[in-house]
């Protein structure tokens, strides 16, 4: 065996599709459809919500688009150190950031579309494996999971450690989040006792052994980690404020608790993606979250929604940038290719 397949290859096949995973594709379409004509019903029947999409005067709109911008640019530069940490090969910041662009696109398409096209494009333009590339996405959810429990445990800490969500304490909440932050470990220290020799578990063994190994390697790397740690902070703050903004725009008084749960919200839908982008299913999750803190049901969907509108804006137009920036150089490659020749 050669030792770049070693390296950059994933050891065996990936397991093929079944009837299985057909039934589970269709079953989140139907959750799609179903959560996407709730939103419609309710604000047909509410329709004052509506007008909540223009009660925020166009300086705040503005803020709202330039703080999704650097929401964008933060959240591929922590991905993009942890990646470059977890992979064997170089490449650009520019590359990778054109890359999240596009996969924020295939993801509002199939759930985890984004991740897919990442995974092949760096398989076959960069030579990297898909077990790297995962490892390195599993390693930076776990350390960006990490960060944010800490960051909530903290806030709520300070502000008001005896709030709850209904009846639920939030430290209940956030022990639920911290369980699944170990679940994969958990999942390799039962499997290390198996022995498997065939069949989708040694597939699955031989994967989660392999990732929890890229990660847990480069967590030693202290400087991927303090830069990460500091662009993770200052994107908390950027949510907060986005939020803020929203809700006080709305005739909310909001403290940071509040906030603090739309933060923590964001993070869970971002983490389990069940429909398309979560569309739908998020803001069913966020009227819930609103009406159990005596707010309004249609506010915290507009929050929602404008929080999808104004990463939506920012992304279609950079990628009509990218889009333009490659046109204008592959057409310089070809004059600097015909002037060669001449």
């Amino acid at each position: 065996m050669r030792e770049s397949q070693n390296l950059y290859e994933p050891a065996g096949d990936f397991p093929r599709k079944g009837i299985a995973s057909k039934h589970l594709k269709t079953l989140r379409w139907i959750l799609t459809a179903v959560c996407v004509v709730w939103v419609v019903w309710y604000f047909y029947h509410y329709r004052q919500s509506l007008g909540l999409f223009t009660s925020l005067s166009v300086p705040v709109m503005a803020i709202l688009l330039i703080l999704a911008a650097i929401h964008m640019c933060l959240y591929a530069l922590q991905f993009y150190l942890v990646l470059r940490t977890c992979t064997p090969r170089p490449f650009s910041f520019f590359v990778f950031f054109k890359t999240i662009i596009l996969g924020r696109i295939f993801s509002n398409v199939a759930p985890q579309g984004g991740n897919v096209y990442r995974a092949v494009y760096f398989k076959y333009k960069f030579g990297i494996s898909y077990t790297h590339y995962l490892g390195g996405f599993f390693c930076f959810l776990w350390i960006d999971a990490a960060m944010n429990i800490l960051l909530a445990a903290a806030v709520f800490g300070w502000f008001e450690p005896e709030f709850r969500i209904g009846a639920v304490s939030i430290w209940w909440i956030l022990l639920a989040m911290t369980a699944m932050w170990f679940m994969p470990l958990l999942f390799e220290a039962l499997f290390r006792r198996q022995s498997f020799h065939e069949g989708i578990l040694l597939w699955l063994h031989s994967r989660i052994s392999e990732m929890l190994r890229v990660a847990v390697q480069s967590l030693s790397h202290i400087r991927m980690l303090g830069m990460v740690t500091a662009a993770n902070t200052v994107n908390f703050v950027n949510a907060m404020a986005f939020f803020y903004l929203c809700l006080s725009g709305f005739g909310n008084d909001v403290g940071v608790p509040v906030l603090m749960m739309f933060f923590v919200l964001m993070k869970i839908t971002s983490y389990l993606i069940i429909t398309p982008g979560n569309f739908g299913l998020r803001e069913i999750a966020y009227a819930f979250l609103g009406r159990q803190m005596g707010m309004d049901a249609g506010q915290a969907m507009v929050v929602s929604l404008l929080h999808r509108l104004a990463v939506l804006i920012i992304v279609v137009l950079l990628a009509a940038c990218f889009g333009g920036y490659d046109l204008l150089y592959r057409e310089k490659q070809t004059k600097d290719s015909n002037g060669r020749r001449s």
